[in-house]
């Protein structure tokens, strides 16, 4: 009895010629929050991981000394204010000199500097949220002590983040901005989110010779995280081209092979000789041809040279064949390629 097979046709697929790369996301705005003063905190009525948006208070330092310092300043302004006011009219009224006159308007003038200073000074110890976003972790507490510059906490906008991907100095005439970069997902038909190169650097790294690309990625649902860690697939180029299932490739002594389905006077003439044992009626007959394959992606091979959409490929109980051999088509199979979209065959760098 003729060896039972699946025949299909070299089916057009869209194959993408990609890399693979491991990286991390990074949000595109994260400022860390220091007090440009020292003071000890008082209040901090926020909580990590709590979303504020500008203006916001995240902590507030002791102020009392402050801001007697501040209704001080403002006291003395508004006496030198009244006194260079009377100097002027009087000045006016040909009662003081000139010189008197700018002494008191010198003096109103420095204590209204003194008091913006002073007043700054008490803004410092307000610290606020810059930017929309979320708190980062809190580095300190309420009662302690801080220097100026001591980074307290951060405001992360995760809304839109980047990762960067060091591409080996080979490629860097491939990548250009605007190319797609995928992140992965658990499931690689789903991926998790889809950006595209932003940024190329203008030179490759004099040691790793390798090009900094950077890819942004919108988040408005906040999934991705910044500094989470990421598979980052860069495309290059995406193409349909015809592609068989790999069980229907035969490698033999470093070669492909496959086996073709066709009428027996066809494979008369093909084989140059008479089949042996004799064809089954109404029935196709395999032979075997050479073909140049691509590599294998997601089971299935891109043909590049052999096979046309016209022929007809045998799939399965490829030892049972010969050429020349009869083979019956097993229909109720499903095709391999039902439902089958092939990804990057691709190449994995780690950062």
């Amino acid at each position: 009895m003729p060896p039972q097979v699946q025949l299909v046709n070299p089916s057009p697929q869209l194959i993408t010629d990609s890399a693979d790369y491991q990286s991390t996301l990074e949000a595109i705005r994260e400022i860390r929050l220091a007090s440009e003063i020292a003071g000890r905190i008082t209040s901090m009525p926020v909580n990590e991981g709590q979303s504020v948006r500008p203006g916001d208070l995240l902590f507030r330092l002791d102020q009392v000394q402050q801001r007697a310092e501040v209704d001080a300043d403002a006291a003395e302004a508004r006496k030198d204010f009244i006194n260079a006011e009377r100097y002027i009219f009087l000045n006016q009224q040909g009662a003081v000199s000139t010189k008197d006159r700018d002494f008191y308007v010198t003096q109103a003038i420095q204590s209204r500097d003194r008091l913006k200073a002073a007043s700054a000074t008490l803004a410092y110890k307000n610290v606020v949220a810059p930017i929309e976003g979320y708190v980062g972790s809190l580095n300190f507490k309420i009662g302690d002590v801080i220097q100026a510059g001591q980074v307290v906490t951060s405001v992360v906008d995760n809304s839109r983040l980047w990762v960067r991907i060091d591409v080996p100095g080979e490629l860097s005439d491939r990548v250009r901005p605007g190319l797609p970069v995928i992140l992965k997902g658990p499931d690689p038909r789903r991926p998790r989110a889809t950006g595209q190169v932003v940024f190329v650097a203008p030179d490759l790294d004099k040691e790793r010779q390798t090009l900094l690309v950077k890819a942004a990625f919108n988040n408005p649902d906040g999934a991705l995280r910044n500094n989470e860690r990421v598979s980052a697939t860069l495309v290059f180029d995406q193409r349909r081209v015809l592609a068989i299932p790999q069980q229907s490739v035969l490698l033999q002594a470093g070669k492909t092979f496959v086996f073709l389905a066709v009428s027996a006077e066809e494979a008369r003439r093909r084989l140059g000789r008479e089949l042996d044992p004799p064809p089954v009626a109404n029935l196709p007959v395999a032979i075997q041809v050479p073909v140049r394959l691509g590599t294998l992606q997601a089971g299935a091979y891109p043909v590049l040279e052999g096979l046309t959409a016209a022929d007809t490929v045998v799939v399965g109980n490829l030892a049972q064949l010969r050429s020349g051999l009869s083979v019956q088509s097993a229909t109720a199979l499903q095709s391999p390629f039902a439902g089958m979209r092939l990804p990057a065959a691709s190449r994995t760098q780690a950062r």
